[in-house]
């Protein structure tokens, strides 16, 4: 049991680590930097020739493309990011928020990836993803591609998306990190596994002491794969649960409960099964 002093700040900057800080568990390959060294803007053009340029922004078909203003992907997840793909550097990875609406209290719009020639930028596959980046209450907070090197099969590699979301809620705080892993070859660019959540952060409490929190985070990591066939995808899950309670004393009590399982997922021909309590809730 952990005796938290000065309960109520205290406990909030606790709350504030287990509930929403620590959102994200990506590895390090799936760094918030952007990688469009200043070719945002001729990336947009050859892949929306019919776009028009505005300030900052791209409009086509309805939506808003907004470029990026400087390299930092964490403060800005509705700009145009992009990475070179480490496991094919010939290779650069784009996410493209088509937005179609834009306020303080409500998003819509989708991502498209592309996959782009790093040299002279030109688009060799694309896959548009609906509503990706539609929220209200609980906000998108940032976009990342994840590039940690998804070995799927002998020549297979996949790369990942992550996408964080928030609440506003200190009553009831909450935030997420889902992932989503893409192959692209010859056979075009498509998901292999879709939603499952790698970071979840849930609690409620009286917001000075008295609570209970959650925190589950999951890391993937390949099998070992034999000739011909995808390997399997191992999600090792450790969860904590903290239950804050007042004290004899007045203090604020913090008692934490941690378990950790495993999981295997099977290609099943044309993706990895996830099972209904790994992914979000829609």
């Amino acid at each position: 049991m952990t005796q938290l002093s000065n309960a109520p700040a205290s406990f909030f900057e606790l709350i504030v680590l287990i509930g929403l800080g620590v959102a994200v568990s990506a590895p390090a390959a799936s760094a918030g930097q952007n990688e469009c060294a200043g070719r945002a803007s001729d990336i947009i053009r050859l892949a929306y020739p019919g776009a028009n340029k505005a300030d900052d922004a791209f409009l086509f078909g309805g939506a808003t493309i907004t470029l990026p203003t400087d390299d930092n992907v964490e403060a800005h997840p509705r700009r145009v990011i992009c990475r070179i793909w480490p496991a094919q550097p010939q290779l650069t990875l784009v996410a493209v928020p088509l937005m179609t609406e834009q306020s303080d209290s409500e998003n819509e719009g989708d991502i498209e990836l592309l996959v782009v020639d790093s040299t002279n930028l030109h688009v060799k596959q694309r896959l548009r993803l609906q509503g990706l980046m539609s929220d209200d209450a609980i906000h998108v907070e940032s976009v990342a591609f994840d590039t940690a090197r998804y070995q799927l099969a002998p020549g297979k590699t996949a790369f990942g998306l992550r996408v964080t979301r928030e609440g506003s809620s200190r009553a009831n705080p909450f935030g997420e990190t889902t992932l989503w892993l893409f192959s692209a070859d010859a056979d075009g660019l498509k998901p292999v596994l879709d939603n499952i959540v790698v970071s979840e952060n849930h609690g409620e409490w009286d917001t000075a002491c008295a609570g209970e929190f959650n925190e589950t985070t999951r890391t993937l990591s390949m099998g070992s794969q034999a000739k011909g066939v995808f390997a399997d995808i191992v999600v090792t899950e450790k969860t904590t649960t903290s239950v804050a309670t007042v004290g004899k004393d007045g203090g604020c009590q913090s008692e934490d409960k941690t378990t950790i399982g495993n999981h295997r997922l099977r290609y099943d021909g044309s993706k990895y099964a996830v099972p209904k309590d790994l992914k979000r809730d829609e």
